[in-house]
């Protein structure tokens, strides 16, 4: 009957042993995360066609909060005059796509209403990050919010310009 009495020691030393072991892998990564949290997030992909978008300059990250283990993360949020963008030059009605390297749990992708980017419209059918260029010519800006169930939220800026298909 000793057998079972030092079998469920190990077990249970070896549960607690392996308890110890994943909450100082989650202190290290918190330590981590926290001295440089932006590293930490999500990379945004937007791609359009076989072009991906150059991050920091096509696409601008404009404020995030973002909630680690132990500490929260934020940046001002800014707005679209805040970020200089460099509009990318596409076809009329091509296709779009949006991605990150963790799958965002609510996705919205915003057009400015106008030339003018103060007013911002959510595009209806953009809400899985997959959606179309404008048809008719001109530039157009975009705002992407990508949030993260218990995590946070990242919001971007890009800017498109559609050009006129040659007959």
């Amino acid at each position: 009957m000793k057998l079972p009495k030092v079998f469920f020691r190990k077990l249970l030393l070896g549960a607690v042993l392996v308890a110890l072991a994943a909450g100082i892998t989650v202190f290290i990564k918190e330590t981590l995360d926290t001295r440089d949290p932006e590293a930490s997030l999500p990379i945004i992909t937007v791609r359009y066609g076989d072009e991906v978008f150059a991050p920091d300059k096509e696409v601008r990250r404009a404020g995030w909060e973002w909630s680690f283990f132990l500490t929260k993360e934020k940046t001002p949020m800014l707005s679209i005059e805040d970020v200089p963008l460099t509009p990318v030059e596409v076809l009329p009605g091509a296709p779009m796509n949006i991605s990150f390297t963790k799958p965002p749990t609510q996705l919205r992708v915003l057009r400015a209403a106008s030339d003018k980017p103060t007013e911002y419209l959510e595009l209806a059918d953009a809400g899985d990050g997959v959606f179309s260029t404008p048809t008719m010519p001109g530039l157009y800006y975009y705002k992407v919010q990508a949030e993260w169930r218990n995590r946070g939220f990242i919001q971007y800026y890009f800017a498109l310009g559609v050009h006129e298909l040659m007959g």
